[in-house]
């Protein structure tokens, strides 16, 4: 486990993802290796517990173990009434908060900021007819089944894509400025992004796998 007195070598040490993950942000292993992990990210304008929430997070789904026992109807009825409105809310909470920012701060980071809102109500768009699209066919799989899902899969595919756009986009929810609003931007973009991987994972093993 990561802790906050630890050197950058001795996280790396620890758990590798984390020099793959400074990679990515742009911040050269060479150069901190000695220094503490909590004050290089700082001074990156990055939040330590949320660098960790990343880095652990990746592997592991919160809740599976359990979710494999449910019955069929039981991961609908999660899906339909806690998984959706969760996401669709998460959307629109986020919506707002670009929008607040592209208007605030569109100067400094308007282009950036501008091209993540695009890809953000792409997913909107795309999830709004695909809840719509699955919860019909959840219910045709509860009366028969031999449901064809090769839509909603393909669909899966596309919704992801667009999620790796956004990651590749924010920095993996990274982004960098002197405004306290982006850090809600960043957790919220990584917030939305695990919940909507795990959502996918669920639905494609527990409910799809043998549909194919």
């Amino acid at each position: 486990m990561i802790q906050r007195a630890m050197t950058v070598e001795d996280a790396v040490m620890t758990d590798s993802r984390v020099l793959q993950k400074l990679n990515n942000l742009g911040i050269n292993y060479d150069f901190i290796a000695t220094e503490k992990l909590e004050v290089v990210l700082k001074e990156n304008g990055i939040d330590f517990d949320f660098f960790v929430k990343q880095i652990e997070g990746e592997q592991n789904f919160e809740g599976i173990e359990q979710i494999k026992t449910w019955s069929k109807k039981e991961i609908i009825k999660y899906i339909i009434k806690e998984i959706h409105p969760f996401e669709i809310n998460l959307i629109e909470k986020l919506d707002k908060e670009l929008r607040e920012l592209i208007h605030d701060h569109y100067l400094e980071n308007g282009e950036q900021l501008f091209t993540i809102y695009e890809t953000l109500l792409l997913i909107k768009a795309e999830l709004v007819h695909h809840f719509s699209k699955e919860e019909i066919e959840f219910e045709e799989l509860l009366s028969d089944d031999n449901v064809d899902f090769s839509s909603l899969i393909a669909e899966h595919e596309k919704t992801i894509g667009l999620f790796d756009r956004i990651k590749y986009l924010s920095h993996e929810f990274s982004l960098k400025a002197n405004y306290e609003k982006i850090k809600d931007v960043n957790e919220d973009l990584f917030k939305l992004d695990s919940d909507m991987r795990r959502h996918i994972y669920i639905e494609n093993e527990f409910l799809f796998k043998n549909q194919e």
